[in-house]
């Protein structure tokens, strides 16, 4: 076990040694009969066996001492743990095969994109090649003068989900509570009635209104990119009057636009598309509704008042993979000499870089806050963990190490995705 990874989550590397000074001296399974004997020396055998159950799905069935409380803050703990260990290495997967799908419209090979998720190796390895290739194209395509443009995406907590975990811990949400357990964000979801605030389309729907990333039909106002209609504005810099742009169009496109667009976008809009008051919303309302909310989700943290704070923890870890992130709004513009090349080039970062990003700018750093959640609430885990016997020791420091893993393997993501970013845009910062 890592002494770094303790020290990571502030528990003392001393925890197995608490159970019994023999665990130190001679190795726990060295002790001839521990296991047959009850007290300490009894512990003491169940702490040397660890705990496979964290790994096998077997947490449902562990037995500790000291109670039903105390056997269920400490199951609780890990599930949580446990929860967070299986989404980490399924965002890495979906990295994998992002970094992957990017590559391949760049003509990379197989062998160059193959890999399985490890703790983030597998996506460092994939994404660092896939990087490579963006900026090796970037720069035999300078004369385009390509430019990307990143805004984070929002993430939100799943708060029917969270309702349910915090009442199944004991800790409910006092009714009429919703509203103010939305830390730092606001309350969005189904609308079956008026949206007197803002409806939101999912990325890639059909779009008619404003699409701040990159807009695949008309755009009124405020468009920058390939236009395959007339241009009202400026192509290629010089006043167009409404003619056809075989290059950059600044301002209106009246037909098959490809590009960012700060106004209205008919079309598809690879970012979130917002229409403000809407009689019918067929995607997420936010800021009010003329009936109940279905559905509903947090744009910032779901901290209900007066909830216990082990409770708080634990559910946001469990419900973490109940959490969505919008795919981020990513605005691609080449101006200039605009070649086959640099067009392919252009073509494969709008279809890939939007879910690469993502992790870097908000599914990674949720589930960041939620891992690093749970190893602080390892501290006060593990004096519980303590009075229940050398199993629960064993468990509980398992599920801290296992989260200091995928806390190392969140940040490896995080980076492997940023260096993408950065080399579509020719900075370490991914444009944003």
């Amino acid at each position: 076990m890592s002494v770094n990874r303790w020290k990571l989550f502030a528990m003392p590397v001393a925890l197995l040694g608490l159970a019994s000074p023999l665990l130190v001296n001679c190795g726990g399974k060295g002790f001839p009969g521990a296991d047959s004997l009850p007290g300490p020396a009894g512990d003491l055998a169940s702490a040397a066996s660890g705990c496979d159950e964290l790994k096998n799905g077997g947490i449902a069935n562990l037995k500790f001492d000291g109670g039903a409380e105390v056997e269920g803050k400490i199951k609780g703990f890990l599930d949580a743990a446990a929860s967070l260990d299986k989404l980490t290495a399924s965002m890495e997967a979906d990295l994998i095969a992002s970094c992957g799908k990017l590559g391949k419209d760049l003509g990379m090979s197989e062998a160059e994109l193959k890999a399985d998720p490890s703790g983030g190796k597998g996506a460092e390895k994939v994404c660092g090649a896939v990087s490579a290739k963006v900026s090796a194209a970037v720069k035999a395509n300078a004369d385009a003068k390509i430019t990307v443009q990143i805004d984070p995406p929002k993430c939100y907590a799943d708060i029917t989900a969270m309702q349910k975990c915090l009442g199944e811990c004991g800790s409910p949400v006092q009714p009429g509570k919703l509203e103010a357990s939305c830390e730092g964000g606001e309350i969005s979801g189904k609308c079956d009635a008026e949206c007197k605030g803002k409806c939101s389309v999912e990325a890639g729907a059909a779009c008619t209104g404003t699409c701040s990333a990159s807009c695949s039909g008309k755009c009124e106002v405020g468009f920058k990119g390939t236009c395959g209609g007339k241009c009202d504005g400026k192509c290629d810099g010089k006043d167009s009057k409404g003619a056809a742009c075989a290059g950059t169009c600044e301002g209106k496109c009246d037909a098959k636009a490809e590009g960012s667009c700060s106004g209205t976008c008919e079309g598809t809009c690879s970012g979130s598309c917002e229409v403000k008051a809407a009689a019918k919303c067929s995607g997420s309302c936010s800021g009010g509704c003329s009936a109940e909310i279905k559905e509903p989700k947090c744009s910032g943290e779901f901290k209900p008042p007066s909830v216990d704070p082990s409770c708080q923890v634990q559910c946001t870890a469990k419900t973490a993979g109940e959490a969505k992130c919008d795919a981020p709004n990513v605005r691609i513009v080449a101006n200039g000499k605009v070649n086959a090349d640099a067009q392919k080039l252009v073509a494969a970062l709008r279809t890939s870089l939007p879910a690469i990003a993502k992790v870097q700018l908000g599914s990674g750093k949720k589930l960041a806050a939620a891992v690093s959640g749970v190893g602080k609430a390892g501290v006060e885990v593990k004096d519980v963990a303590l009075k229940a016997g050398g199993k629960a020791v064993a468990c509980v420091a398992a599920a801290v190490d296992a989260s200091a893993s995928a806390s190392a393997s969140i940040d490896i993501n995080i980076k492997a995705s940023a260096s993408v970013s950065g080399s579509a845009s020719g900075s370490a910062s991914g444009g944003t």
